[in-house]
């Protein structure tokens, strides 16, 4: 056998083994991949319609293309050979209208999404403005307490017990101030109080505001002298950077009322009645004062 011979039949044993697609034209080749592609698109709309049902994709949307793409695949598989050009053309058509009805469902899931992000923030927003004093941006009075009872619970678990503080404190003639001065800048100085307060605590510590010009703070981990110690900073900020609020001049004061947690036995209405109590006898002596309630936990 001759060389030359050899190499021919070799050629004709390779042409014959080929895939069928290896001898297929570009425009074959196109037509088949284009059909490919758009059957895929069916079965990952139809995927998505399962998963998602309504919410995402109408059924009458994705149901004549899942058909369509059905067809059009033999078709182009019996154009492919004799009419390359038009099964290139028919399934560049089907999936043109494939690559459209993604389109439209990325833009919907991403408007549900939208959706989705505009309501969770609006709930966020109003559970938020629900929880806080529309004047002051404290907490309001019911919210207060809740925290204070979780900071109880919490500290009442903990192994020895987290110490719990209370401070309570109003504007020392603050009436005086409305009367005199007018209710607008009576809440001048409400939210410039508050702010001044709130500048002074730490992240755990929560202010609240009880009603009219009175406040309470809560103080996580806190024993009475550490309270008497933040209770003093506030005072002397308050009376110091509350002197102008606006316009006018109002030196503000506050006087301000100190009580521990004793234990879990003791109510919360217990100890907020002492600092309260301790609050008004700072108001007694000559307010712009911090009092304490002489009641500590006892030493086990």
């Amino acid at each position: 056998m001759t060389p030359a011979f050899s190499r021919t039949a070799a050629l004709v044993a390779a042409t014959a083994c080929a895939p069928a697609w290896a001898s297929s034209s570009p425009l074959t080749l196109a037509a088949w991949f284009s059909s490919g592609a758009t059957l895929a698109l069916a079965a990952a709309l139809l995927i998505c319609w399962l998963v998602l049902h309504e919410r995402v994709v109408p059924r009458s949307a994705w149901q004549p293309f899942a058909v369509t793409a059905a067809v059009v695949t033999p078709a182009v598989g019996f154009m492919a050979g004799r009419w390359p050009l038009l099964a290139l053309c028919l399934s560049l058509a089907a999936l043109a209208w494939g690559l459209l009805m993604v389109h439209r469902l990325s833009s919907r899931m991403q408007h549900l999404l939208e959706e989705r992000d505009r309501a969770r923030a609006a709930a966020t927003q109003a559970r938020k403005d629900s929880e806080r004093d529309a004047l002051t941006g404290a907490l309001n009075r019911a919210t207060w307490r809740q925290r204070l009872e979780q900071l109880a619970n919490d500290g009442s678990a903990m192994q020895p017990p987290r110490p719990l503080s209370v401070l309570f404190f109003d504007i020392d003639l603050f009436k005086l101030i409305n009367d005199s001065l007018g209710h607008g800048v009576g809440d001048d100085c409400l939210r410039a109080v508050s702010a001044c307060v709130a500048a002074e605590l730490r992240g755990g510590d929560v202010l609240g505001r009880m009603g009219g010009e009175e406040f309470a703070v809560a103080l996580p981990g806190a024993r009475r002298i550490h309270a008497i110690a933040v209770a003093e900073r506030i005072r002397v900020a308050v009376q110091g950077h509350c002197r102008i609020v606006g316009e006018e001049v109002v030196e503000l004061t506050v006087s301000i009322g100190a009580a521990e947690y004793l234990s879990a036995d003791e109510s919360l209405d217990a100890l907020v009645d002492r600092a309260d109590r301790a609050m008004y006898n700072a108001k007694d002596s000559g307010r712009n004062m911090v009092v304490a309630d002489a009641a500590v936990p006892a030493v086990p």
